[in-house]
């Protein structure tokens, strides 16, 4: 695919949008084609997109109300779920192709995932809560080590750049900390490793204002390190203009959507 974008770049980049340089010139990292999914077979189609790429070190901000089927489409590109139907590769990988133990080991090597409620492991200290993922991925290890010159270097330089540089506090077990410290902690197991992928589901929801300026500010600063491309989650339109490109989930997604009262895409 070279220096240009594909074809079937899809309804989610605008004509008039201008990504960043190296953006253009990378194959995309998440392409999806005529993918529907449905929980079962007597359950609706939630998920029903045509087209959409996503290109290497992109920030995206998929916007869209809750309940709309956003985290349905995130477990997809995650390979938590499989689509019914179409093609979505994610890094050039088939995602439909794998079985669940192959998903589960592609994940860990490539994908870094924030969750909305962060999902700390209670009992573990912030130090083995970011390193955790690196348990999981001989990959990720290799890129940490290297990248910090030891597993437990590079989580202390994550922590300090998400502003959490205290040694008492990397100490402390998950539910010592606050909702904000919480949400840096899970931040940095998701960068560690430098996974080509990032994945944030609403993690922002519980912050106010200038928390969640600094934190965003931090979290692009990391990506932009390391060539990370981001997919970021919300209903807050406001933080839309921060971003290289807004999705509109309403937009890409044909699934009937009873929120809006009618298809998605039309008027």
């Amino acid at each position: 695919m070279g220096g240009v974008l594909p074809r079937n770049w899809g309804p989610a980049f605008p004509r008039h949008a201008t990504p960043r340089k190296q953006i253009l010139m990378s194959a995309p990292v998440v392409e999806l084609s005529n993918v529907r999914f449905s929980w079962s077979v007597d359950s609706p189609i939630v998920i029903d997109i045509e087209a959409l790429c996503i290109a290497n070190a992109e920030r995206i901000f998929l916007r869209g109300p809750s309940g709309s089927g956003k985290s349905t489409l995130l477990s997809l590109l995650a390979g938590i779920s499989r689509p019914n139907e179409g093609r979505l590769q994610v890094l050039g990988q088939d995602m439909a192709t794998l079985g669940g133990a192959a998903r589960d080991r592609f994940r860990a090597d490539h994908i870094g995932f924030i969750f909305q409620m962060f999902n700390l492991i209670p009992y573990l200290s912030v130090l083995e809560n970011v390193c955790l993922p690196c348990a999981f991925s001989e990959r990720r290890l290799a890129r940490a080590t290297k990248s910090g010159g030891s597993l437990q270097a590079e989580a202390v330089r994550l922590l300090a750049h998400l502003g959490m540089a205290d040694g008492e506090l990397q100490s402390r077990t998950a539910t010592d900390l606050s909702v904000g410290q919480q949400q840096r902690v899970a931040a940095a197991r998701a960068l560690i490793g430098a996974p080509e992928l990032l994945i944030a589901d609403e993690p922002t929801s519980s912050l106010d204002e200038d928390r969640r300026a600094a934190f965003l500010d931090l979290l692009f600063r990391e990506c932009e390190l390391g060539q990370i491309t981001l997919i970021f989650v919300s209903h807050d339109a406001s933080l839309g203009s921060l971003f290289d490109r807004v999705v509109s989930f309403a937009e890409v997604n044909r699934a009937g959507t009873s929120w809006l009262g009618k298809p998605a895409g039309r008027p």
